[in-house]
Order: structure tokens, then C-alpha cells, then sequence
């Protein structure tokens, strides 16, 4: 463990704009009788400095205020918890515990809720998504009209633009410690959260909140959670070179709110330290500064998974320090689009208390813990990268047209019948181990995704031929159906072994396909692969619609099935090819 209790992790100009130890000496009061913020005294405070909601901020009018507001935080009112005024966030559970942390940890969590409730505003108000970054959101019309333009301003100043203080970006990415935050920044918030709540009250408003899904279990199911202990956490923390020791008592507050079972708390404190850390060690990989700087934030989780450097275009050495399974790892909790996201979910506000429980905290400590001891005999392999996820699609599509081949029905059919018509393809399986998610050839990314929207396409269209299926035997075997009814069934019957075997192929051809793709170092003739994919997705979403029970058409899919399919595989069998 370092020694350098002192060392900051942001520059000089940064450290200016956040450290407040100054301030005007004017006898301005900010505060009304009733103990709230006198806003009347606060706008005509900044009335002369006032940039509107639309306009940029640069940093020479961001550094020149500082020492004003500055003046207004030290002078603001102490805030306190009011459910009433602060139902409007739809997280009240979370500001509770929030406000029985540190400084630090009360920041990131207030200010994660004060981003969240207003994109709620905005979605609200315009219909729509709100934009996914602070600063945009700060620069609508909407909150603009809402708030009023010294509110926006102000937030603006402290939270929403990289020439100010920026300060959500400087906690949420691991650059601040517990020593840098000063109370009266989470005090602030709280009086932000407070007097938005009043407006609501005054104008009668009624907000709509938005809901964010978690889905994290498959991974937690292969990581072995069980083998997490937090002694040996505590252990792994001293004598560590990229652990300074104001960043070790940081850890420390973090497993203490693990025991306290205040996994919120726990979650918003060892997200950014983990951010920190692989940021200090990708810096010291490739000789860079790690420090924050005015508009120049090196987000290390944004590029740790890419092939190269982003600064000098050179290999990532990342993956030569730690192993597939790690990289895969902190991948899928932390990146994936498809994954957790907890990181981004729980810094922009949108995860409830409950949604961050107890294993959902071991596995981000667990990952920590993995991570700082680099633990080489880790194993692991991702489940939520468009590679993992193809393959399970695959598996369940063969899967569907099993259950098919198994069903017993009323008079005797060979669905095994002659292939000697159907072009060849290598049946191959995909494993686990054969899936890679790293240091892929230029545009696998399209491919996979167009051999996703095949397989969920022929996966449904399967769905719908089992049920079709399944419910004309059972209702042939009760006798219930009609001689003409009898006679569609047995029609169709006779086409079925030619639309399975067609299904069979198209399975045989997207896993060769995918098998090809994860053998390969780069991908020939991108855009005729993608010409042949986009018939056969055409092919499987007809498949899906024709086996409709609503739709019930068999004969054009036959058609399409006995002819155009194969031909269309022939003219691009080169295409096919490893």
C-alpha cells in the first residue's frame, strides 16, 4: 500500500473548483425565517453572471465563479429529510440511507437520484426518453421552464459541464476520496432535491417515474459466490502499489457498509474505487497520467475491452495483464449491453433499494476482490457478450425442433426423409470455450447480429409449428375434428418433413456460420454474407408468420422451402467456408 495519503487524483484546476476554501465576505443571507433557501436571494446573487440553459459555460466564467458559489454552499441552509417534498424522486428509501453515510457516500447517491428524477421531469413532460448524459439534460427547455434559469444554472455549475467542477463525473469515476468531498456539496443536493419537491407541491404536478430492470443471475450462478470472503478482501488490500492509503480507509467504508447490510451504500462506493483502480493499472501499463483534468476524463470502463489503446492506437495491454476470465468477467457485470450494467444503472439513479441486494453486492466485491489480487485460476466465461447469447439461441432452437422429431402422430411420417437435394453443410457445435468476445475481426459485430434475428426467428417459427402440431393431434385423438379439417391436417403432414428439414438446415447453416466466425481472423466478402443472411431472416420471420395459429399458411413456406432456399444457399456456399 502506498503511502501518499496526500496524492489527489485530479489537477490542479480541478482541485481550485472543487476544494472550498474561500469565499466572498458580503453579509448576504440565504436563508428564509422557516430555515429553507431564500431563491429570491440567490437569483439576484448571480443575476449579473447569469448564462442561460442553452449556452455554453467555458471555463474562464466557470473558474471566476467559484469563489461565489462557493460562498453560497458554505451559506446554504443545513437541509433535512422531508418524505413529503422528497416523494416527488420516487426514492425515498434510497435518500434515507444516503443521509446515514459520509460525505462521499451521500454525494454519489444524492446526486445519482437528483440525475434520475429529472429525467423523469423531462420524460414527463415531452413523451420521450430523456438524453442519457447530465449535462445535455441540464441544457432542455423542459427543466429550463420548470426549474427556472438559476436553478439550472447552479447545477450546472457544480454537476453539468467539464469546464466546471463536474462533480458527479468526479465522484462517480473514482477521481474523489472521502477527504475531498466537503459537507456542504451533499447538503446542496439535498436542498436541490427539496425545492424542486416545493415547486411540485406549489404547481400541483404530478411525475411520472421511470422503472429499470436488473437482470444479473445467470452470472451469478457460474461465479461461485460462495468463495467470497470479506477477511480475505481486507487482506488483499495492504501492500498494494495501486492502493494509496487514503483509498484503503475508502475500502474499508466500503465492506463496513457491506456488514451493515447497506449493499446501496456498499455497491455506490466500490463501483468507482474499482473504476479508479483499473484506471491506475491501465495507466501504468501504457505510461499515462491517471489524474482528471479539465475536460479530459480518461474513463478507463469505457475502454478497457477494446483491442487497442485508445491513446496511442497501440495493443491494449490490459490483456496481457489479466486473464480472459477476468476481462470477461468484469465485462459482463460492468459493460455488457445486454448484462447487469450496474455501474451505469446505479450512477445515473435508476436502480430502487431492493434492486441492490445482498448477492448482487457480493459479486461486485467478489469481482473487486478477483480483479485486485489478479487471480489467475479464476474461470469464467461470459454469458451476456451477442456471442454467448447466440449460442444459447442456437441451443434452443435445436432444442425446439427436437421436441418436433419426438411428437407421435396419427398416421406414419418420416421426417428423416432423403437430403440428397440439400446442399451440404458441417453440423458443428459451439462450446462454451469456443465462444470469444475479444479481439474480434472488423464487422463479426453486424453478423452476429444478423444471425441473432435468425435464430430468434426460426426459434419462434419452430414454437409455432410444435403448438400448431401438438394441437391438431390432441384434437384429432379426441375426435373432434371434422372430415375436412381432417384431410387440411394430413395435407399438411405431407409437407411438414420438407419445412423441418429446410429448419434443420437453416440451424446447420447460422452454426456453421458462427463456428466459422469464432475461428476466424477476419471475415472475406462482408457484404455478401450480410446479402445472404438478409434472405434467409426474410425466410425465417415468413416461417414464423405463415406457422401462425392466427395465419395457419403452410404451402407458401413448402414452396420457399423446397426450392429457393437451397438454391440460394448453393450461390453462396463460398461464402460459407472457414
Amino acid at each position: 500500500m502506498q503511502s501518499e495519503s496526500s496524492e489527489k487524483f485530479f489537477s490542479d484546476e480541478i482541485a481550485c473548483m472543487l476544494l472550498v476554501v474561500s469565499c466572498d465576505q458580503n453579509d448576504i443571507v440565504f436563508t428564509e425565517p422557516n430555515g429553507t433557501l431564500d431563491w429570491k436571494a440567490v437569483e439576484q446573487y448571480f443575476a449579473d453572471d447569469l448564462v442561460t440553459h442553452d449556452q455554453p459555460l467555458s471555463y474562464e466564467q466557470c473558474s471566476r465563479l467559484m469563489p461565489k458559489l462557493h460562498a453560497l454552499l458554505k451559506r446554504c441552509p443545513t437541509a433535512s429529510y422531508q418524505a413529503k417534498t422528497l416523494n416527488w424522486t420516487n426514492r425515498l428509501d434510497v435518500i434515507n440511507e444516503a443521509l446515514r453515510g459520509t460525505s462521499l457516500t451521500c454525494s454519489l447517491m444524492l446526486s445519482a437520484i437528483l440525475e434520475y428524477s429529472l429525467g423523469n421531469i423531462v420524460a414527463t413532460k415531452t413523451g420521450s426518453a430523456p438524453p442519457h448524459l447530465l449535462r445535455d439534460l441540464l441544457m432542455t427547455d423542459t427543466l429550463a421552464n420548470v426549474l427556472g434559469e438559476t436553478m439550472i444554472y447552479l447545477l450546472r455549475l457544480l454537476l453539468g459541464t467539464p469546464n466546471g467542477i463536474n462533480f458527479r463525473n468526479l465522484a462517480w469515476h473514482g477521481f474523489l476520496s472521502e477527504t475531498d468531498v466537503d459537507p456542504v456539496y451533499p447538503n446542496f443536493l439535498l436542498v436541490i432535491l427539496t425545492a424542486v419537491g416545493q415547486i411540485f407541491e406549489k404547481q400541483n404536478l404530478t411525475i411520472e417515474c421511470r422503472s429499470c430492470t436488473l437482470q444479473a443471475q445467470l452470472m451469478f450462478d457460474i461465479m461461485g459466490l460462495q468463495k467470497f470472503n470479506v477477511n480475505l478482501f481486507k487482506t488483499c488490500l495492504n501492500d498494494n502499489r495501486h492502493i494509496s492509503e487514503t483509498q484503503f480507509q475508502d475500502w474499508m467504508q466500503t465492506l463496513e457498509y457491506y456488514n451493515r447490510n447497506q449493499y446501496y451504500s456498499c455497491m455506490s462506493r466500490a463501483l468507482p474505487q474499482l473504476e479508479m483502480y483499473l484506471r491506475r493499472v491501465y495507466s501504468e501499463l501504457h505510461q499515462k497520467d491517471f489524474r482528471a483534468k479539465l475536460d479530459e476524463y480518461y474513463i478507463i470502463m469505457d475502454t478497457v475491452f477494446e483491442e487497442h489503446n485508445s491513446c496511442t492506437g497501440n495493443r491494449n495491454l490490459i490483456f496481457d495483464h489479466y486473464s480472459t476470465s477476468l476481462l470477461e468477467l468484469a465485462y459482463d457485470l460492468l459493460a455488457a449491453i445486454n448484462g447487469p450494467r450496474i455501474r451505469d444503472k446505479l450512477s445515473h439513479g435508476e436502480l430502487q433499494i431492493d434492486q441492490v441486494n445482498e448477492p448482487m453486492a457480493k459479486a461486485v466485491l467478489y469481482t473487486c476482490y478477483l480483479i485486485i489480487t489478479n487471480e489467475a485460476n479464476f474461470a469464467y466465461k461470459s454469458v451476456y457478450h451477442p456471442n454467448a447469447i447466440l449460442r444459447t439461441n442456437l441451443k434452443d432452437c435445436k432444442n425446439t425442433l427436437e421436441q418436433i422429431a419426438i411428437l407421435q402422430f396419427p398416421v406414419n411420417i418420416d421426417l428423416c426423409e432423403s437430403s440428397d437435394d440439400v446442399p451440404f453443410v458441417p453440423q458443428v457445435y459451439v462450446t462454451d470455450n469456443n465462444v470469444r468476445i475479444f479481439h474480434r475481426p472488423e464487422g463479426e459485430e453486424v453478423v452476429i447480429g444478423f444471425l441473432q434475428r435468425i435464430a430468434i426467428a426460426l426459434q419462434l417459427a419452430a414454437e409455432n409449428l410444435h403448438q400448431a402440431l401438438v394441437f391438431k393431434i390432441n384434437a384429432m385423438e379426441r375426435r373432434e375434428l371434422r372430415s375436412r379439417a381432417r384431410n387440411s391436417f394430413c395435407n399438411m403432414l405431407k409437407m411438414l418433413p420438407t419445412i423441418c428439414r429446410a429448419f434443420e438446415h437453416v440451424l446447420n447453416l447460422i452454426g456453421w456460420i458462427f463456428y466459422c466466425l469464432m475461428e476466424a481472423d477476419e471475415i472475406r466478402d462482408v457484404q455478401k454474407l450480410i446479402r445472404f443472411m438478409k434472405f434467409i431472416l426474410k425466410y425465417t420471420e415468413n416461417a414464423a408468420i405463415n406457422l401462425d395459429a392466427k395465419t395457419n399458411i403452410w404451402l407458401p413456406l413448402y414452396e420457399t422451402s423446397r426450392r429457393e432456399l437451397y438454391d440460394k444457399t448453393r450461390q453462396n456456399l463460398t461464402l460459407l467456408l472457414c
